[in-house]
């Protein structure tokens, strides 16, 4: 019995040891004397009757030991003995089909071709391209009208949470409740600062005892033909500006007057001031440059004939008193700060001539 047993796994080893020299060729033997104290030379010398592994035949244990046992890439396995897969658990005649190394996945085929196996068929996979799987909103979604929709729906659902103070136009900043106080208070603002600086247009006062000032020079002197009929001089309207209601300077873009004779309706001259400003809350005179030019038929033009007689000599009449001009006088003004002009206009009576003509030209 105990030399079948010794056969059985004698022919164990050698199946093993074939397989392993088939897995792993190019492994080279190592020296018994780096091996394990299982195939130490004296075991079979020391081993007593009786005790474990006395039946075994030294030559077969040594036969068996040959190659890298140490090496885990060979079919030896040292936990074979405790997986019930090695020599111990093993039938009497071994079969090829029972316990047997692997090769070691070291030694697996390179993944590369090399060499001769570059002529193998490499065995291609084609995948199939998958089809369109979009649905009809997503399609409408990626067009250019669908995307503008996407973005007024968003749209409206931020206005909408705004409105309902869920969200602030930025962040938790500028909610609904936020932006109607800030817009109350500029509101207010806005309205204080507009009743301390825009500009109103400033009350006008005449001097109706000399309305008009004068402002010839020895350059530029008075002059009436008799013909044709005609006269040329230069003049000032004399007014003043009431600028209580203002709590800035006042500017004059431009400032056009218009005088026309109130008993014929003619205009008998005009004038322009040009950048002009009063100060706040005062009372200011001002001086309106006017050209007054007619030219008539004859000496018997009214228009003509009554500023000429106004002009006169006071020699000329009976204790030295003139008659007046009645003038019809409208100003328009372009002031800084307002959008539209502004237009006033007065009736002077019996308005004294601002000069006196000589005894010569009378």
């Amino acid at each position: 019995m105990d030399s079948d047993r010794r056969s059985g796994f004698s022919q164990y080893n050698e199946n093993a040891y074939s397989a392993n020299s088939r897995a792993a060729p190019n492994t080279h033997a190592r020296d018994m004397s780096m091996a394990s104290n299982f195939y130490n030379s004296r075991t079979s010398r020391d081993i007593q009757a009786g005790q474990k592994g006395a039946y075994f035949d030294n030559r077969e244990t040594q036969n068996a030991s040959k190659g890298d046992d140490l090496n885990p890439d060979n079919g030896w396995d040292v936990y074979a003995d405790f997986n019930n897969a090695g020599p111990r658990y093993s039938s009497v005649k071994a079969k090829n089909d029972g316990y047997q190394a692997l090769p070691s996945p070291s030694m697996r085929p390179p993944a590369s071709v090399r060499g001769q196996e570059a002529d193998t068929p490499v065995e291609l996979v084609t995948v199939p391209a998958l089809g369109a799987e979009w649905k009809a909103e997503e399609l409408r979604a990626m067009t250019k009208k669908g995307r503008k929709e996407d973005r007024d729906y968003e749209r409206r659902q931020k206005f909408k949470a705004w409105w309902r103070d869920e969200i602030g136009l930025c962040g938790k900043w500028g909610t609904r409740r936020t932006i109607v106080w800030l817009a109350f208070f500029l509101i207010c603002a806005t309205g204080i600062i507009l009743a301390f600086t825009i500009p109103r247009v400033p009350s006008f006062t005449w001097n109706t005892g000399a309305p008009l000032a004068n402002s010839t020079n020895e350059d530029d002197e008075p002059k009436f033909g008799r013909f044709p009929a005609s006269f040329t001089f230069n003049a000032s309207l004399d007014v003043h500006l009431d600028t209580g209601k203002n709590f800035l300077p006042l500017k004059f873009k431009h400032m056009h007057a218009e005088v026309a004779s109130l008993d014929t309706l003619k205009k008998i001259g005009e004038g322009d001031l040009y950048g002009y400003v009063l100060p706040a809350k005062a009372f200011t005179r001002v001086l309106i440059p006017v050209t007054f030019n007619y030219t008539a038929a004859n000496t018997s033009d009214t228009t003509w004939s009554t500023v000429y007689n106004a002009c006169r000599n006071k020699n000329q009449y009976t204790g030295g008193v003139r008659p007046g001009i009645n003038l019809s006088v409208a100003v328009s003004m372009d002031i800084a700060g307002l959008v539209t002009k502004s237009t006033t206009s007065a009736t002077l009576t019996e308005a004294p001539c601002p000069f006196e003509l000589s005894n010569n030209n009378s």
